[in-house]
């Protein structure tokens, strides 16, 4: 390195300290990085080349120079990353209070301790901005709904809000509200079968109320102590006043001949119906209409309503996840316009809004 390059690197630093003396910490940085830039390229012409002490002063002035700078600006930034969290800017704090970090030195850990207390804060903040804004519609409809009266609704909505904000603690004020919420929502929904469960018992009809108990031991929130013991102290008492042949635990609630008469009659309708065609030469002429969709339709309707009827009694018994699967199986096979068809859609709706909610 000659006396020239030497020279070149030399006024670099002059003007970076000209800088700091001015308090212009950024603009001094850049010169010592000039400064060092500069070093760097010249040792990479002829990298083998010994290093002088002259040229061994002249690193180690730049490195301290910088590591000087370094110190005070990682202040500045703290000092700004602080200013944006009073402001609640909590990204702007964020990318202060981490290129604070970045700048100060290692052992100096009091400094680094105190950014990353400030650090998580904004970041904790910044999250819980952002899961605010993307549940709030979702909380603000179920609000809505419950205010309405429509429970089943505001459950749903509820539900996709607790979703999004899964990841928090389970004290966040999220997470409580949310769950308040869906509680609230779950005892206004049990509240009228409560009702109906106190007049069955005064009229002696203690296996309605059973049923009606069961319904709303579904509903119920996993988290409801004050509703579960109640509930529990009213199974008891009814219970004991059941008779033997009033416990049905049960899946099956038809005959066995009665569903394999129904599934024979479908297939035999649905062979029909699918080969049918209108070149047959013993059809109506021309028509392009099946003879056997009557046939098929009624056979269709007969299976989706044993279906439909299965999943009514499982859905009595509390048996959530099979009364869901015998209800989609009877959609699949009602007609749309079939009264039938509506009322399984509308309890399996029911089903999926009133229970799993995430503990």
């Amino acid at each position: 390195m000659n006396s020239e390059n030497i020279q070149v690197i030399q006024s670099f630093i002059k003007d970076g300290d000209a800088k700091k003396g001015a308090s212009e910490w950024g603009a001094a940085k850049i010169c010592y990085l000039k400064a060092s830039e500069e070093y760097q390229s010249i040792r990479e012409i002829d990298p083998k080349a010994p290093v002088t002490k002259e040229e061994e002063d002249i690193k180690r002035i730049i490195a301290g120079r910088i590591a000087e700078v370094d110190e005070h600006l990682a202040g500045v930034h703290l000092e700004k990353g602080e200013t944006a969290l009073r402001n609640k800017a909590w990204q702007v704090a964020i990318d202060e209070l981490e290129e604070a970090t970045s700048l100060a030195r290692d052992e100096n850990v009091k400094f680094l301790e105190e950014v990353k207390a400030l650090l998580d804060k904004a970041r904790e903040r910044q999250r819980d901005h952002l899961l605010h804004i993307e549940m709030t519609p979702f909380v603000e409809r179920g609000d809505d709904f419950s205010r309405s009266g429509n429970f089943g609704e505001a459950i749903l909505e509820y539900q996709a809000a607790l979703k999004l904000v899964s990841g928090l603690p389970d004290n966040h004020r999220f997470i409580s509200y949310i769950k308040a919420a869906l509680t609230d929502c779950r005892r206004c929904i049990i509240r009228p079968y409560l009702a109906k469960i106190n007049k069955a018992c005064h009229a002696g009809k203690y296996a309605h109320a059973a049923t009606m108990l069961k319904r709303a031991q579904l509903l119920l929130d996993t988290r409801d102590n004050v509703y579960h013991a109640f509930l529990e102290q009213l199974k008891e008492k009814i219970h004991q006043n059941l008779k033997e042949d009033e416990f049905v635990e049960t899946e099956e609630f038809e005959a066995p001949e009665v569903w394999e008469q129904a599934v024979k009659d479908y297939e035999e309708a649905l062979d029909l119906y699918s080969s049918f065609s209108v070149t047959d030469p013993f059809a109506p002429a021309y028509t392009g209409v099946n003879v056997f969709e009557d046939r098929f339709v009624e056979s269709r309707r007969k299976l989706g309503k044993l279906y439909k009827t299965r999943a009514d009694r499982l859905r009595d018994q509390a048996k959530v996840e099979k009364a869901i699967r015998n209800y989609k199986e009877a959609l699949k096979l009602l007609p749309r316009s079939d009264k039938m068809f509506h009322e399984a859609f509308r309890e399996m709706k029911k089903l999926r809004a009133q229970v799993a909610v995430p503990a």
